[in-house]
């Protein structure tokens, strides 16, 4: 009985899917793949078959009218233009939520079920109209019994139901699409990179998850707000968090009244952003101006986390490589760098004269004067030309910071990402001479030297009772092995301060190179000779060295 309801509720569906294309203006692809026959009499009658000529449009209409599964689809595409054209990206992302509301009592009865308490119990006050309405779920303004404003995202009822309705059609047009009409794209593999999303953002969990990671890195960054989750207060379907009360950065009378200074607005931006990409190795993958509030004192926030992306130290060293031969304008390891990234079946002489083409082209300019947005979408480009498997969240990287750029830009024609990306870069490298960093990297040397000295003379006995117990084949006897481990616990420690006084010459060589800050490599140079003489008067006294 359950499958045949489920077959008559996806047959009505693709009958609707069907009717919305075709007034749309996609008929010629209804006819293309077979279905014609689903159109109603006059649909069938009208002759309307032609092939469209603006393509992106029309799917763009169609997927704003079919709303829920169908602009979320859309707006995932957006930020992929590893997948679809460039010129499909750019349509798509246009595409809004915009439904009809559900009823409070609805959103009341899920908000119980889900907390296992009356609304009374948890909120002393909780709005019945929504702040946003979405095709996922609502958003509530509310406040906790202790006082605090919150936001609370409800899902949608039978959410799940109608996602899933619509995936199992999506899969079936893909395969109708794919078999009847001559298609370059694997729309399967689209589907189901849909499909994965579409299981992450039904569950609020996996969200709140993100809001509380981003909460952790910004807690004491005082140009970014981020909310915190109310986690006794969050399920799959219901997702409470502190509200936060600012104005859209597309506003720009919002901003005039918060007496804003734009240009510091974009610049928190920008450093908010690469600080995610390249301390944190975890971004906001969708930071388009409906995500992004501007607090007073130029403070900015992100909201929807539903997208992110995450680097892992082997692509974010990778990512690093590539930005370090952009700067030093090496073009030889740039495209080196690329094909490291991805993943080719077989070697493509193509795809790297094109990479190299593009490189070129930036190939003698400094770091401020390279559009890395630009130069990242046609790396992109080139990539799905040529079929080369870039990493997912490196897709993300890239239309991210096209986004950001975009965002800077409305703010202030002036702002140039590169030249914060500098900016930061330099600061960043300047944080590894503060005596502070080299202190603690010297500390953490020197313990993990000694932590393998103390461990070494216990491995050394273990090793050599083995080998007193035949267990290696060979028969050793040695009458006084604990002066055996004395000796090698010297020669450790000898060895740990011979790194240290090695370690703090190469450092400062290095930090004489700086002009500002020779006086700290005169400092290393005389801690060094301290330390050497320490060392050989030691060696002296036990007759290690002979005068």
């Amino acid at each position: 009985m359950l499958n045949v309801k489920r077959a008559f509720r996806d047959a009505k569906r693709l009958r609707d899917i069907i009717g919305i294309a075709f007034k749309c203006g996609l008929g010629y692809y209804i006819q293309k793949i077979k279905l014609k026959d689903s159109l109603f009499f006059h649909q069938k009658a009208s002759g309307d078959f032609k092939k469209p000529e603006d393509l992106p449009l029309k799917l763009r209409m169609a997927m704003d009218e079919l709303g829920g599964s169908f602009v979320k689809l859309g707006q995932l595409l957006s930020l992929r233009p590893d997948l679809i054209p460039d010129e499909y990206c750019e349509e798509f992302a246009k595409l809004q939520d915009n439904v009809t509301p559900f009823e409070y009592e609805q959103a009341r009865e899920i908000v119980e079920s889900e907390l296992k308490h009356k609304l009374w119990e948890v909120f002393s006050s909780f709005d019945k109209k929504p702040i946003a309405s979405a095709s996922i779920g609502q958003v509530y303004r509310a406040t906790l019994l202790n006082g605090e404003k919150v936001v609370a995202k409800v899902q949608r009822p039978d959410i799940k139901e109608k996602m899933d309705a619509d995936i199992d059609l999506l899969y079936y047009l893909a395969e109708l699409i794919e078999k009847h009409v001559n298609n370059k794209y694997n729309l399967k593999e689209v589907v189901e990179e849909f499909e994965r999303y579409t299981r992450d953002e039904l569950d609020y969990i996996k969200e709140a998850k993100n809001v509380d990671r981003f909460h952790k890195n910004f807690f004491d960054d005082k140009t970014v707000k981020t909310p915190k989750v109310y986690w006794d207060y969050t399920s799959r379907r219901v997702f409470v968090m502190s509200y936060i009360d600012g104005v859209e950065i597309s506003d720009k009378e919002g901003l005039e009244e918060l007496n804003c200074d734009n240009k510091l607005v974009s610049k928190n931006l920008a450093n908010c952003f690469l600080k995610q990409v390249f301390e944190f190795g975890f971004f906001h993958a969708d930071p388009h101006p409906a995500n992004v509030f501007v607090l007073k004192n130029n403070r900015i926030a992100l909201l929807d986390y539903g997208i992110v992306g995450s680097l892992n130290d082997e692509l974010k060293e990778k990512l690093n490589k590539f930005l370090a031969n952009l700067v030093d304008r090496n073009v030889s390891k740039l495209i080196d760098n690329f094909m490291d990234l991805g993943i080719l079946e077989e070697r493509n002489i193509n795809l790297e004269k094109d990479v190299s083409d593009i490189l070129e082209e930036y190939g003698g300019k400094e770091i401020q004067d390279i559009n890395v947005p630009k130069l990242f979408n046609e790396l992109i480009s080139t990539a799905s030309k040529h079929r080369f498997k870039l990493p997912v969240d490196f897709i993300l990287l890239a239309k991210a910071t096209v986004t950001c750029e975009g965002v800077g830009q409305q703010l202030d024609p002036e702002f140039n990402l590169s030249n914060t990306l500098k900016e930061y870069v330099y600061n960043t490298e300047m944080k590894k001479f503060k005596p502070s960093r080299i202190v603690k990297d010297f500390i953490e040397s020197i313990s993990n030297i000694r932590n393998a000295a103390k461990i070494l003379p216990g491995q050394t006995t273990e090793i050599l009772d083995k080998l007193k117990r035949g267990e290696l084949k060979v028969q050793f006897e040695h009458k006084d092995l604990k002066d055996l481990e004395k000796e090698i616990d010297k020669g450790s420690n000898r060895i740990s301060m011979g790194v240290v006084i090695a370690a703090l010459i190469v450092a400062s060589a290095i930090v004489l190179q700086l002009n500002k800050t020779k006086w700290m490599a005169i400092a290393g140079f005389g801690i060094a000779l301290i330390l050497s003489i320490m060392l050989t008067m030691d060696m002296i006294r036990e007759g290690r060295v002979r005068i």
